[in-house]
């Protein structure tokens, strides 16, 4: 797994005439999904690109559960709530299929359930 790129800044130098309130943070971490699978990020992915952890996509492939069907689940979805089991964590619901995702968009479960 590659690490994202950080950016360091120097610290002014004593004595600088230089305002404070011009600086602006770089982000080290994506804040949305849309911002994690922005082209170029980690791996070179195309936009759009589901990240997803192995066992997220080896049970959505087992169940025969496509990219497509798990976006629009949580594009358009049915409910959404907090993981009762994990706060953190959000559950997406969208008629039978469940998807249960990180802050950072990363799919981290993918369910059937009966309607």
């Amino acid at each position: 797994m590659t690490a994202p790129e950080l950016t360091f800044l120097a610290a002014p130098t004593p004595g600088s005439d230089a305002d404070e309130d011009t600086y602006e943070p770089t982000p080290v971490w994506p804040t949305s999904p849309a911002r994690a699978a922005a082209p170029g990020a980690r791996g070179g992915r195309a936009a759009g690109a589901l990240r997803m952890t192995r066992g997220a996509r080896e049970a959505a492939t087992g169940m025969k559960v496509s990219d497509a069907d798990i976006q629009r689940c949580l594009d358009a979805p049915d409910d959404v709530s907090p993981d009762p089991n994990t706060p953190e964590r959000t559950r997406f619901r969208r008629g039978g299929l469940v998807v249960v995702a990180g802050a950072d968009g990363m799919v981290l479960r993918v369910q059937r359930r009966g309607r």
